[in-house]
């Protein structure tokens, strides 16, 4: 079923209520006009300078628009998506995809291969069978679980560039784009805006995903309150960045508990079960789709990911900008008992740091 939010995908200006970023910058005031919709499953909004009010009502419904259109060839929930006629027949047939979908499939590949699997988009039965989708939540049998990896892995997903087409190898695989799809959508509307003359701004996707650019109107950069993991209304630091993009995963974001044990969302798909490596990430990047990627890799994998040649490294310089230099920052979030609050931050730069600590 289509999202109802999105529509003709008109953009409101009613102020945003939740979020320590929305309400620093949609105040009254701030010289930033704030605009919402629905799409790719969480609630959207531009904020963005200007004293031209119809240019920018403009903009934000050409963004939205591009939102709208992303969301209909990636939505795995969508039925006549490229993804979803892939899931329908992919095991039987090659099935022709669309540039978007192509590109994406084929990233999600390089960054399984480089992250050893621990990036995986052809998670979609085991997000299912754990009651991630419709938030039920259930843990499944072990022969559940076993079943369902044998299906997993980008190595079943067969692209022909040539021809435009995916296929599966096996019977039971299916790919869902969520986890690099909106990081795609965001890039895509930043990009748009800039393009439409916007000189500041920024694009927010949920709680997960903050691009920026320009800086706030008689700021010199944007500031954004790293949450604590287990509990979104308790600040653990403070971030300042020039411009770039913010992502974060946490397990809190989606759970349930049973028998006292809580169980999250992100799946480690070396194990089929809930990743426990760390409590949370948030990481600043050069683009949203890198930032997704990267932050569930190091979700599941940890500090690990981080050495000399750890993958997430050679993922940043796989997927640097240009001839530029390879660059990611990192906060890292792990449970702790020895010191203060329980949870111990640690702060990790690749190439030039991407925010400052105040």
């Amino acid at each position: 079923m289509n999202n109802p939010g999105l529509g003709n995908n008109v953009p409101r200006d009613d102020s945003p209520a939740r979020g320590s970023f929305l309400e620093t910058y949609s105040q009254a005031g701030s010289g930033l006009k704030a605009f919402h919709a629905h799409g790719m499953g969480t609630e959207n909004v531009l904020l963005l300078e200007g004293t031209d009010g119809r240019l920018l009502e403009a903009a934000a419904r050409e963004a939205f628009d591009l939102l709208d259109y992303l969301e209909q060839v990636l939505s795995k929930f969508l039925p006549e998506s490229d993804v979803s006629l892939l899931n329908a027949l992919g095991a039987a047939q090659p099935v022709r995809v669309g540039h978007d979908a192509l590109r994406l499939l084929t990233l999600s590949r390089q960054a399984w291969e480089i992250s050893n699997g621990a990036f995986d988009p052809t998670l979609g039965g085991l997000i299912q069978a754990w009651g991630f989708v419709d938030m039920e939540g259930r843990i499944p049998a072990d022969a559940e679980i076993e079943q369902l990896l044998a299906a997993r892995g980008m190595n079943h997903v067969i692209l022909d560039q040539e021809a435009a087409t995916a296929r599966f190898d096996r019977q039971g695989v299916s790919v869902d784009l969520g986890g690099i799809g909106k990081g795609y959508a965001v890039d895509a509307m930043g990009a748009l805006l800039k393009e439409r003359g916007i000189a500041a701004g920024a694009v927010i996707s949920g709680r997960s995903s903050v691009l920026t650019w320009g800086a706030p109107p008689g700021e010199e950069s944007w500031e954004f309150e790293a949450v604590h993991p287990d509990d979104r209304d308790e600040s653990v630091a403070t971030l300042e960045v020039k411009q770039g993009v913010v992502s974060s995963s946490a397990a809190s974001e989606r759970r349930f508990v049973v028998r006292g044990t809580e169980y999250g969302h992100v799946l480690d798909p070396r194990t089929g079960r809930p990743a426990r490596t760390v409590k949370g990430v948030t990481v600043w990047t050069e683009s949203a789709l890198f930032g997704d990627v990267l932050s569930t890799m190091l979700f599941v994998l940890g500090k690990e990911a981080l050495g000399r040649q750890g993958c997430a490294r050679r993922l940043a310089e796989a997927w640097k900008p240009g001839n530029t230099a390879s660059r990611a920052s990192i906060l890292l979030f792990e449970g702790d008992p020895s010191v203060w609050g329980g949870l111990r931050v640690e702060a990790f730069h690749i190439g030039t740091p991407g925010f400052k600590l105040k």
